[in-house]
């Protein structure tokens, strides 16, 4: 396989994004020397949001490039999956046997959960460079001998290196636990699109879609991951799931899952300005008040889809993690969560879980700071969309 990245710069930014799908194509195949791309259904999707990109972002030079990266990152991880599904590997029935899954809102404490919870020797995750560049997961102690890996590294150290605040807003390491959005971006199909630009119609059509074969598509990944580790429970984490919870439960359907939980008040405007930073440098004529209204309607319909789920997953699969009593007491959520799902614990992962929480406080990479009225939010139009 070339160790090539796919070259942003030989398409032509004058080109219409639409125009750019086959060029696109090509590049990903040059960057990873496979040409088999799978079943042809990504393309409805790729071409949705290329198109309202193109006629709904407005977006700057650096946007233009933003969208052909995000792109092509799909793109490559499809065809590196294509070719590892090429491969015959026996599966086994237990690989994604009551796999623990966190869904919630950004800003809930998700991440930390996820982090914490991936110290469990026990638990296999997907950690972000297997989850850009799809392989069968070598031991970790092979790691730093793997191209993909070595790559990943270098460009999020480099990104922090360049804009060190970005830590305090998100923070990122190729050898961690990160969310299911990569390897659903392979479809064209996550939230993930629309919290970085401008793209209506693209929301709407992903909204209506039937995500059943991107969820399809989703699980033989993860069985392609973990076939080195058939035995290790699957731990899980993306806000995707929250907005096709039922597809997800379909593909899924002994999945034990976790939902977070945090005032909206607190919720919202955080997360407008986390999703604010990427929009700012893609979209020439960012509008932070029209960006926080975007972002109120598309998380509520999130959390309602999400408050359909609880009604009907059975209580024995289901834990409702508030934000507050994981601050003031994270082992005792993670043993809560643990007992609930009849899970068992083991000393070395507490020891390693209750490690990792103390290098890790709150505000260890530094604050976030925001104000809701830069978003033209108001704790009444919050309370509205949330009836509280």
């Amino acid at each position: 396989m070339s160790n090539r990245r796919p070259g942003l710069m030989d398409l032509d930014d004058s080109t219409p994004l639409p125009h750019c799908e086959e060029a696109l194509h090509e590049s990903a195949c040059e960057a990873t020397g496979h040409s088999e791309f799978g079943p042809d259904e990504y393309r409805e999707g790729l071409r949705v949001f290329l198109n309202s990109c193109e006629s709904e972002s407005n977006l700057t030079p650096v946007g233009r490039l933003l969208v052909k990266g995000q792109v092509l990152s799909g793109l490559t991880g499809r065809l590196l999956s294509e070719a590892e599904f090429s491969v015959q590997r026996e599966v086994s029935a237990h690989t994604l046997e009551r796999p623990l899954v966190i869904v919630g809102m950004p800003r809930t404490a998700s991440t930390a959960l996820h982090r914490m919870l991936s110290r469990d020797p026990d638990l296999q995750g997907l950690e972000l460079w297997v989850a850009e560049s799809p392989m069968p997961r070598p031991p970790r102690e092979e790691w730093g001998d793997v191209p993909a890996f070595i790559d990943c590294d270098t460009r999020t150290r480099a990104l922090y290196e360049a804009s060190p605040e970005m830590r305090a807003i998100h923070e990122m390491d190729a050898h961690e636990v990160d969310e299911c959005w990569h390897l659903l971006r392979q479809s064209f199909g996550s939230v993930t699109f629309e919290c970085n630009f401008r793209v209506p119609t693209y929301s709407r059509w992903w909204a209506g879609r039937d995500m059943r074969a991107e969820y399809a598509r989703y699980r033989k990944n993860l069985e392609m991951i973990g076939s080195n580790a058939p035995g290790c429970r699957w731990l899980l984490k993306d806000a995707t799931h929250m907005f096709h919870m039922e597809a997800f439960l379909e593909t899924f359907p002994d999945a034990c899952v976790v939902t977070t939980r945090r005032d909206p008040l607190k919720i919202i405007p955080s997360v407008a300005s986390l999703t604010s930073v990427g929009m700012q440098a893609a979209v020439a004529d960012f509008d932070p008040h029209a960006h926080g209204r975007d972002q109120l309607a598309l998380w509520r319909r999130g959390m309602g889809e999400l408050e359909k789920m609880d009604e009907r997953w059975p209580s024995d699969r289901l834990y409702q993690m508030n934000f507050d009593d994981f601050q003031a007491d994270p082992m005792g959520e993670v043993l809560r969560i643990y007992e609930r799902f009849g899970f068992s614990l083991s000393e070395e992962g507490r020891l390693a879980m209750q490690t990792w929480r103390m290098e890790n406080q709150r505000g260890h990479q530094g604050t976030h700071v925001y104000s809701p009225e830069d978003f033209g939010l108001s704790a009444l139009d919050i309370e509205r969309a949330f009836s509280l």
